[in-house]
């Protein structure tokens, strides 16, 4: 692509190329070598958000944005609060040049540092290798659970649903019946004792969400998941019961 006479120049590229939140897509190898080409040809810097890139259920790792780019333009986040606790607040940044000193400066201003404690021991578990064990535990039971959840929303979500299959995450995309709003829906459901995320919190413009709702896999057991499928099932079919008595 190219930027129009008069346009408007981004600053910055935010992106999730891998298990994208809230979709669950995966950017293709060859659509990471144009965004990093693209960038590079216009200046403008990548943020590549990489939350939860290690875990993968199935299909081919791609190499990262950082990893291919030969300019020092991206900068590459990644997170340990979603592989091990959400409570040990530690990530970590890849970057290089003068935006690494400015950043390491922000955060000396923000916060002096992360608590030393928390971080040797965390160095530690990885070298050791027990991180390596964790993940091979969390994927299979994550797997497991997502597996689960597509298989109930096969079985108790409508015709005219659609889920994607995400590789790796945390999260189904789901779009629901044509006409169905999401939230609209989320009321029945919180009534049925389910509750998910619209759609509409994931959109610049609210009204392209309304017909999607994120779902979570990875904070309930398998039994759970298809009950709460099973309840959202019901309160998307008691929805569109009203809906046509309208």
């Amino acid at each position: 692509g190219t930027v129009a006479d008069g346009a408007a120049k981004p600053k910055l590229i935010y992106t999730m190329p891998t298990f994208h939140n809230p979709t669950g897509a995966t950017m293709s190898g060859p659509r990471r070598a144009d965004l990093v080409a693209l960038a590079g040809r216009h200046g403008v810097p990548i943020l590549e958000d990489d939350y939860a890139g290690d875990l993968r259920y199935e299909g081919r790792a791609h190499p990262s944005l950082k990893a291919i780019d030969p300019g020092g333009r991206v900068i590459n986040t990644g997170t340990f609060a979603k592989m091990l606790m959400p409570g040990l607040r530690i990530g970590f940044l890849v970057a290089e040049g003068p935006v690494y000193q400015h950043l390491a400066g922000l955060k000396r201003a923000h916060d002096l540092a992360t608590a030393n404690l928390v971080q040797r021991a965390l160095e530690a578990y990885l070298t050791v290798g027990l991180y390596q064990e964790h993940l091979e535990r969390s994927r299979r039971t994550y797997r497991k659970r997502r597996d689960a959840m597509l298989g109930a929303i096969k079985e108790h979500l409508p015709a005219g649903t659609r889920a994607t299959a995400p590789q790796g995450g945390l999260f189904v995309w789901v779009r629901l019946p044509e006409g169905l709003s999401a939230t609209e829906l989320l009321p029945q459901a919180c009534a049925a004792g389910v509750a998910f995320m619209p759609g509409t919190a994931f959109c610049a413009e609210a009204a392209e969400g309304e017909q999607y709702v994120r779902l979570n896999f990875a904070s309930q057991a398998e039994r759970e998941i298809v009950e709460g499928v099973r309840r959202l099932g019901v309160a998307v079919a008691r929805k569109l019961a009203s809906d046509r008595g309208q």
